[in-house]
Formats: C-alpha cells, sequence, structure tokens
C-alpha cells in the first residue's frame, strides 16, 4: 500500500516507522524535505498547507491512503478536499475539527451540551478580562483561544499575576483569551478513535507538571469511567457536531480531571499531543494501518469492538542529548527511542509501573532530565 503522511514532525517519523515495522512493503511518504531515513519513508517536500499540492501528488502518484497528523492541513481543509475528489484520508474535517483548535468553541459546546468543565469566561477586550479577574476566585488559569500552534495555559495566583498574564496575552496578537476556575487536581489525558458513528477508547495517560515523564494506563481510568466519558462527552459531542457540519472521524483527546464523583473536561484535541503517540504505539496490539483505514472508510464498528491494548504498562521519560546518553542508548533494544532536536524520548514497558521505570532509571540518574 502506498500511504501518505501528512506533517514534518516527531510524530510523522514515528508513525512511519511504526508502520513500517507493521508491513516493510507498505510505501511510506511524508511531506517533508527530511530524507535522513530512506528506509522508512520518501519526504515530498509540500507545505502541509498546500492543499492542491497534497491532492494533486496524491492522485497523480496512486496514493491508497493519507494519514493527515498536520493539524495545519487540518485546518486548512486537506479532508474536505480529500472528500470532493474522492480520496481516502484519516482526518477530521475542517468545520468539525474548530472544538479542537479554539477553547473558546469548546467551551461553549461543553457549557451547551451541559458536560462538566470548570466555570469560565471568554473575552475579547483586555479590560473585560481584568475585571472579571479583579473579582475571581483564585487561582484561576488563563489560556489562548486559538491553539493551532500554541496551547498556553498560565496559571495565577493573584489578581496582579492575573492582571499581567492578561496583558501579555493581548500584547502579543492573542485576539481572544479563556479564564478558567483552576481545580487542584492533576489532569489525566484520555484519547478516543471514532468514525463520526461509532467511538472507542484508545489510552489514558498521566504526566509530571513539565511533561517529562509519561505513565500509563491511568489507574484511575476505569472501565466504568470510559463509559461515563463516551456517554455523557464523546458521543454527545459527536452528535452536536453532526448538526452544523460533516462529522468527525479521527483521534478525539479530552484533558480532564476527576474530582469526587465528577468528570470535568478542560481541553479537547485533535490527535495526540507532544510525545503520546509514542506511549500509545508502545503498547498497541492491533494492526494500526487497518484501524486507521477502517475508521476513515466509516467501518470501525464492523471490524472492531474495542481497541486491544497490552496489559503491561508503558513509561516514557524525556532527556536532554548528552555524550553519556548516547553511548548509554547505543545497546539498547528493548525500549522505544525518538530523537527530537536537543532532546531523547524513551519508551519503556513493563507488566508493573515500577518495572518499566527500572528500565529507565539509568537515564534520569545522570541527572540530564529535560
Amino acid at each position: 500500500m502506498k500511504i501518505l503522511i501528512t506533517g514534518s514532525d516527531i510524530n510523522a517519523m514515528l508513525l512511519a516507522k511504526y508502520i513500517k515495522s507493521e508491513n516493510n512493503l507498505h510505501d511510506i511518504y511524508i511531506t517533508t524535505d527530511d530524507n535522513t531515513s530512506p528506509e522508512i519513508y520518501t519526504g515530498i517536500n509540500i507545505k502541509e498547507n498546500n492543499i492542491s499540492a497534497i491532492t494533486d501528488f496524491v492522485k497523480y502518484n496512486g496514493i491508497d491512503f493519507t494519514i493527515a497528523l498536520s493539524k495545519l492541513a487540518i485546518i486548512n481543509g486537506i479532508a474536505d478536499e480529500f472528500k470532493k475528489e474522492g480520496l481516502l484520508i484519516f482526518a477530521p474535517f475542517a468545520e468539525s475539527a474548530r472544538i479542537t483548535y479554539f477553547n473558546s468553541i469548546a467551551k461553549k459546546i461543553l457549557y451547551k451540551l451541559k458536560i462538566n468543565t470548570p466555570k469560565f469566561g471568554i473575552f475579547d477586550r483586555e479590560n473585560l478580562a481584568i475585571d472579571y479577574a479583579r473579582n475571581a476566585q483564585y487561582p484561576i488559569l488563563i489560556l489562548n483561544d486559538f491553539t493551532l500552534f500554541e496551547r498556553i495555559i498560565k496559571k495565577a495566583d493573584n489578581f496582579s499575576l492575573a492582571k499581567e498574564q492578561i496583558q501579555n496575552l493581548f500584547e502579543n496578537d492573542t485576539e481572544k483569551i479563556v479564564i478558567e476556575n483552576y481545580i487542584e487536581e492533576n489532569p489525566i489525558y484520555v484519547y478516543f478513535i471514532t468514525d463520526g458513528y461509532n467511538a472507542y477508547p484508545l489510552i489514558s495517560i498521566e504526566k509530571d507538571e513539565l511533561g517529562n515523564t509519561i505513565t500509563a494506563p491511568s489507574i484511575k481510568i476505569s472501565e466504568e469511567i470510559y463509559k461515563r466519558l463516551l456517554n455523557t462527552v464523546i458521543y454527545p459531542l459527536l452528535d452536536d457536531i453532526t448538526k452544523y457540519c460533516d462529522n468527525y472521524t479521527g483521534i478525539l483527546g479530552a484533558k480532564i480531571i476527576l474530582q469526587e464523583n465528577k468528570i470535568y473536561i478542560t481541553e479537547l484535541y485533535n490527535g495526540f499531543e507532544k510525545y503520546d503517540l509514542q506511549v500509545f504505539l508502545s503498547l498497541l496490539e492491533e494492526n494500526l494501518i487497518n484501524m486507521l483505514y477502517e475508521t476513515a472508510t466509516g467501518s470501525l464498528a464492523d471490524d472492531y469492538s474495542y481497541i486491544k491494548l497490552s496489559e503491561k504498562y508503558s513509561y516514557t521519560l524525556t532527556v536532554k542529548k548528552s555524550k553519556e546518553i548516547i553511548e548509554n542508548l547505543e545497546n539498547e533494544e528493548d525500549l522505544i527511542i525518538t530523537e527530537n532536536e536537543n532532546e531523547y524520548i524513551i519508551t519503556s514497558t513493563g507488566t508493573t509501573l515500577n518495572y518499566a521505570k527500572e528500565k529507565v532509571n539509568i537515564y534520569e540518574e545522570t541527572g540530564k532530565k529535560v
């Protein structure tokens, strides 16, 4: 099969490597000028937002299946264009993906559907945001609205700090911000796959405050919580989307907070956040391409009743590059190791979380943790 991946970041390279390991006969292309791994993929050097050029490449080179990892391609309507041309792609339509790119849209829809989310306010004027912060109950979180290029989340413990952060956001051309109440609990990232009609849980992930360590699955997410999330969050969102645009197809992630018996949804994601894809792939026991292909054709429930993962635990550590780290990694065979600029992302799995951690202890002990 000829497969095109739109994207040029670490996730695109990681996905290509994983697909090639599943079936070496796949021909993989990536929208990048990086051709350092020709045995895995071919870089085609097309900009991710040049939808017409990507479409032409797919048509004229007989590409069988496209996987859009690039958020820039998605928001510029790659799925919409492919639908017009009768081409198969794993990606949500531009309009349906807006709930994952705009915090204000996500918050309004969550509120409309009576899905628990922290109390919030949306502001397009600096003075109104400052007035709101003046009377807020602290701490609060201050978020940018448009999250395509960067998700900005600032915690403020007092009005003085909140005012400064609000001013900084508006001074940096932020057109709109969201202010929400802070809930003192560690967030959990939960991902689902959906063809717009059916949805299945993929994985639950916990991170440290800086995102330097990632563990999965979260022991706090039970089957009962997955069912609650599907019935009270995911399906209501999917049903609402179809009322005003094409259905949402792809990976839909939610950042959640568990407090007592309540589940709060704080943010929504299109696809996996940074390094989370590596964690998911370390535990996946399904054929990835088949799963994505059936989802893209709207046939997810025909082949799957659930997505099977290993019963192991996954632990991921991000470390800075150093001579010592490189020398230690040379002999590693049972770790997933991805290079990203000046970092290594190291993932291990084990029958217990402690056992998974033990495999990478040497790298934590070097003191090179990011």
